[in-house]
């Protein structure tokens, strides 16, 4: 089966709609297997040449344009200007391609190349195939139709096949795994801040427990019954979980940015996670409540028996509770870690430059339809009479328009020049543009000349290439006067026979292949000469550009009512988008995981400080009586509290250095061991230990000697 990506225009009157549509080939809905909803799937003799047209509507689009009305299916919609009736609709969760609607592509072997069709193609694999073991039939496939249709096909190109699963997911798999692993490190954390809760509590009913074994209960019956205990707090906790998960994933989802996940993918709240919800509460409540369990009803009952249980918790149980603890502020510290360094390359990525001046700088996509903008010369046309009355426009300084969005490039394409030699392939982007995108993004000019109004209205073939070009093709070399050949422009939508331009500039770089990349080598050439049907529009302004996004996309439905404006928003908005979304919502995500396990830490130092001031009572009054001042017993206890939090932070620097590097490919402009990061992550959790038993050392100080001595 294939797929292509086209727009769709809905409505003969008032304002259209558009549509984002996927032109597919007749048998896609029963290679995919998925049934619709109502009516019926596109069939493969719905995509016969001179059939009917029709089309399948989104289940999304269904409720939001429709209202979920049943009764549209069968009706007849103008699509593009022709009557195209509407066949089915598909289940909620089937968004193929993320398209709104679905129709065939009509293949015809006789058309000509500016109406070819580019499908993506795919297909099933013999069971037992992988993908890598088929990569060399396809690649001899490929050689076969390369010779047949030269002029779609580059000089060289390598073929590889991916999963649909690994595209699908691809992108977001990283920060999944990412936030499991945080949301893990997390769930231990409070394990054992419980386990280190339920080691007190049951140490402090040692006494009850001993007098329960004296009275003949096994070790096996208190052990059930301490068990029991723990898995009913743990029941109440996940049931608590779940009520705070239901109230706060609306808030989560709508931080989500946009295109972060599928749109087939449902985030809710449903019975196999609730599920292992339960499972997750039922395990850990028995692990980490075995331990205080065994601990507690441990032997020796004669000791406590004679002792009368007086605040002695045994060395066993106290080294317990101190590798508890150590453990919490280990795993906070990894935490902490990988929070400090996703935001220390959040805003490293935040600092990049560039390159072009984004402030008061509107931008819309236009997507030209190809049945009514068929050449280079009709889309041309379109763009030099909307340029001018976007120019008009009160508080407009200039308008441009170009095939590129940054930090993304243009079409890739191979290039060679006149009188260059080399051994591996020159391989770039080119940017179509008006002649004045260079004023309008404010690209700086570092040798020759600017493209001209006239040079654009002569179709010279005259082209700009970047420093990046400039440096890594020509090196010392004058790049100016030399011919570029462009070879992508030969496999345009209408080819150009001779894509040979020459270069009459070299302006500074663009970022275009994502900012986090180096730039790729880039050549601008004419749109006049090199039409792709889509176009981004950018409008520089004196005040808001926000404000002159109704009178833009008003210019643009003006001049033709099927060509829909899309994502008309500033090009700082368009970043964020793009760019900065997907990290800041991962960076939110682990800094909250971050900060409630650094809470979780700060309790359990409280915690387990404030048993052990209760626990040593009498000697610290005995301390005391003998002649040790406040501050002395203040610093035993601040001493013990971190020391627990040293042996932690140890602990957890051999963590980071073996986990350290699984974050690395998230990072960008600083080392997975960043000493900053790390030396404030340590002082941070320094910090926390020494308010979280300062507390406690205070109630030790408030210790009556006299009132201690007379209690023993």
């Amino acid at each position: 089966m294939g797929v292509e990506e086209e727009s769709v225009v809905m409505g003969d009157s008032g304002t259209p709609e558009l549509f984002d549509a996927d032109a597919v080939t007749g048998n896609t809905f029963q290679f995919l297997g998925v049934a619709p909803l109502l009516g019926r799937g596109i069939e493969p003799s719905d995509a016969l040449p001179g059939a009917p047209p029709v089309f399948v509507l989104s289940y999304k689009k269904w409720r939001k344009r429709f209202g979920l009305d049943a009764g549209i299916v069968g009706k007849t919609f103008i699509m593009n200007g022709k009557p195209t009736t509407l066949i089915g609709i598909m289940p909620p969760r089937f968004a193929f391609w993320g398209g709104d609607i679905w129709m065939p592509a009509s293949l015809d072997r006789n058309e000509a190349g500016g109406n070819r069709r580019y499908l993506v193609l795919y297909g099933h694999l013999k069971p037992g195939l992988s993908a890598k073991a088929a990569e060399p039939d396809v690649q001899i496939l490929a050689g076969r139709l390369s010779k047949i249709y030269r002029q779609d096909y580059p000089k060289q190109f390598d073929v590889h096949l991916e999963s649909l699963g690994h595209i699908a997911a691809g992108l977001v798999q990283n920060t999944l795994f990412t936030l499991l692993a945080a949301v893990g490190l997390l769930l231990l954390i409070a394990c054992a801040n419980v386990a280190n809760l339920l080691l007190a509590k049951a140490t402090a009913r040692k006494q009850e427990i001993v007098l329960r074994m004296t009275l003949g209960a096994g070790r096996f019956r208190v052990i059930r019954q301490l068990l029991v205990e723990s898995l009913l707090l743990a029941l109440a906790g996940a049931a608590t979980g779940c009520v705070f998960a239901w109230a706060g994933l609306k808030g989560l989802v709508a931080m989500v940015p946009i295109y972060t996940f599928p749109d087939e993918a449902a985030i809710e709240l449903n019975t196999p996670v609730l599920l292992a919800t339960l499972l997750i509460a039922i395990v850990t409540a028995l692990i980490f409540g075995l331990a205080p369990a065994m601990a507690a009803s441990a032997g020796g009952l004669n000791e406590w028996l004679k002792a009368g249980g007086r605040g002695n918790s045994g060395f066993r149980r106290g080294r317990l509770r101190n590798f508890l603890i150590s453990g919490e502020v280990a795993l906070s510290l990894l935490l902490l870690s990988g929070a400090g360094l996703l935001m220390r390359s959040f805003l490293a990525e935040r600092q990049v430059d560039i390159g072009i001046s984004t402030g008061q700088v509107l931008t819309t996509g236009l997507s030209l339809p190809p049945k009514q903008y068929k050449t280079t010369e009709s889309q041309a046309r379109f763009l030099r009479d909307l340029l001018p009355r976007v120019q008009n426009l009160p508080g407009v300084v200039s308008a441009a328009g170009a095939v590129m969005l940054p930090p993304s490039g243009g079409p890739a394409s191979d290039f060679d020049v006149a009188g260059f030699t080399h051994s591996e392939r020159w391989k770039g982007d080119i940017v179509p543009c008006s002649w004045q995108f260079f004023q309008t993004v404010r690209l700086r000019l570092l040798a020759g000349r600017l493209p001209t109004a006239a040079d654009e209205d002569r179709k010279l073939k005259i082209a700009v290439i970047n420093q990046t070009m400039a440096e890594k093709y020509f090196g010392r070399q004058d790049p100016l006067g030399c011919e570029l050949d462009v070879e992508a422009l030969r496999n345009a939508p209408e080819p150009l026979a001779n894509p040979r331009f020459q270069i009459v500039g070299v302006v500074s770089d663009i970022k275009n292949d994502g900012v986090r990349r180096p730039v790729v080598p880039e050549a601008y050439v004419p749109y006049t000469l090199a039409g792709y049907g889509a176009y981004t529009v950018y409008v520089r302004t004196v005040g808001n550009p926000a404000a002159l996004s109704t009178a833009l996309e008003g210019q643009v439905l003006t001049l033709d009512r099927n060509v829909v404006p899309q994502e008309t928003r500033t090009l700082d908005s368009a970043l964020e988008t793009s760019t900065y979304a997907r990290p800041r919502f991962g960076l939110v995500l682990f800094s909250v995981f971050a900060g409630i396990g650094l809470l979780l830490v700060s309790l359990g130092v409280y915690s387990v400080m404030s048993y052990s001031v209760s626990q040593q009572t009498r000697e610290i009054g005995i301390r005391m009586a003998l002649g040790a001042s406040a501050s002395d017993v203040r610093s035993q206890v601040v001493t013990a509290g971190l020391r627990f939090v040293s042996m932690g932070v140890g602990a957890g620097m051999l963590f980071v250095f073996f986990v350290g590097r699984v974050l690395a490919s998230q990072l960008f402009g600083v080392s997975w061991y960043d000493p900053l990061t790390l030396g404030s992550v340590v002082g941070v959790l320094v910090v926390v230990g020494l308010a979280s038993s300062y507390v406690p050392s205070l109630r030790a100080t408030r210790v009556d000697p006299a009132v201690s001595l007379r209690y023993e």
